[in-house]
């Protein structure tokens, strides 16, 4: 009786592998399957010309590929997407990301409306930098998720920074070698200075190659510095700094 247990149980056992790899042979196949009916083949080629011909509707300018061309079937029911690097052909330093699919966003999703809004919203917060005898170096720039909206300069600065989720990517450098208390005392300070500015903040901090401090601001929501104490502030610089995660 024991045999035909433990035969029952290496058929059932085999007979479950048999199965597992088939059902993965049957997801491999589905996930290779084509989309049909999309606007533009699952190719870089295809992809790429519709991309750059929806670019060119929206922005009325001309844009090329520059670089990070990424091309990744879904399967049957999600279709191909293709993402990549592009930049204006008269102005290729102004570089944003796009992306389409054949299914879900048809219609092409970018950042290239910060270049818009960049130097007036960038200003403010250098300003403030500026201000600041302990910040010894910074790095500021817009940053926007990609949009199938079609954003102009004729929106304004204001509506732009309060409707697209847009914001400000400030990385502040401290001087190296200075205790956690003191660290702390400076984001303290610069944290209760930040209510002057008009757009939301991903606010970063470093210090001996290390960041100390990294959080989303919502200056235009309900951004409240009063939240914020020294001694809180040190203890998650201590945390940042046992992990070490470098520049």
């Amino acid at each position: 009786m024991k045999h035909i247990i433990k035969g029952l149980a290496v058929v059932s056992m085999v007979m479950l592998l048999l199965f597992m790899l088939t059902g993965c042979g049957m997801i491999d196949n589905l996930q290779n399957a084509e989309y049909h009916g999309g606007p533009f083949e699952n190719n870089l080629e295809s992809a790429r010309t519709y991309l750059l011909t929806q670019l060119q509707e929206k922005y009325g300018i001309k844009f090329s590929v520059v670089g990070k061309e990424k091309l990744h079937n879904y399967g049957p029911f999600h279709g191909a997407t293709y993402s990549c690097e592009v930049a204006p052909a008269d102005t290729p330093e102004q570089v944003a990301t796009a992306l389409v699919s054949q299914t879900d966003y048809q219609e092409v999703r970018d950042d290239y409306a910060v270049y818009y809004f960049k130097e007036d919203a960038e200003a403010p917060v250098l300003a403030l930098c500026e201000t600041k005898d302990y910040v010894i170096d910074q790095r500021v720039s817009l940053e926007m998720p990609g949009t199938e909206k079609t954003w102009t300069a004729e929106d304004g600065l204001e509506r732009f920074l309060s409707e697209s989720g847009a914001y400000v990517k400030l990385v502040l450098r401290f001087t190296d070698d200075l205790d956690t208390e003191t660290y702390a005392e400076y984001l303290y300070n610069f944290l209760n200075s930040i209510d002057q500015l008009e757009c939301n903040l991903l606010l970063q901090a470093k210090a001996n190659k290390i960041y100390i401090f990294h959080e989303e601001l919502d200056i235009l929501g309900d951004f409240d510095a009063s939240v914020y104490t020294v001694e809180d502030l040190e203890q998650e610089i201590e945390t940042f700094l046992s992990m070490g995660v470098p520049q």
